[in-house]
């Protein structure tokens, strides 16, 4: 454990300054985009940062490295599940015509189907689509696991999807 505020800093800036580079082209390999992976790289040296009292020297690289790796698979998680609200969106979208009433029409059913959502279902759907959260935020302010709100997510998808499907 690391101790000391003023150590703690100049340790921590040492641990920065000699992974940074490397563990934003470890998330390029997975993100395949340079800013995605820096963000990732970000937020994981802020959460390191907040736990650092807690970390072990001799495995702060490790836990680096593993912190990297589990956001970049949340994060292509979280995009494939973004791009199916997207394909959902869309269907609607390929259905009406250009006028502002069909428009308005599609928005009603969406907003109708989002309302008959379980209450969870539809917060979680809400925070991480409406407000922009990602899944770990989310997840830590209802005290649940990243897995249950993925699974939220799903399931108001599928709700989604299976209520447009009905209204073809």
């Amino acid at each position: 454990m690391y101790t000391g505020k003023q150590s703690n800093m100049k340790d921590f800036e040492i641990i920065f300054k000699r992974n940074y580079q490397r563990l934003c082209m470890f998330a390029y390999q997975f993100l395949e985009n340079v800013e995605d992976a820096r963000d990732v790289v970000n937020d994981v040296f802020e959460q390191a940062w907040k736990n650092y009292s807690s970390l072990k020297e001799e495995s702060v690289d490790a836990y680096l490295y593993s912190a990297v790796k589990h956001r970049c698979l949340n994060f292509l998680e979280h995009k494939k599940v973004k791009h199916r609200y997207i394909e959902i969106v869309s269907v609607f979208q390929e259905n009406i015509e250009t006028d502002y009433e069909a428009y308005e029409q599609l928005i009603e059913k969406i907003n109708s189907v989002c309302s008959r959502l379980p209450d969870r279902t539809r917060y979680i759907l809400s925070q991480c689509y409406f407000h922009h959260k990602k899944y770990k935020e989310v997840s830590e302010e209802l005290g649940i696991t990243t897995d249950a709100v993925k699974k939220h997510i799903m399931k108001a998808l599928r709700i989604l999807r299976e209520s447009i499907n009905k209204n073809q």
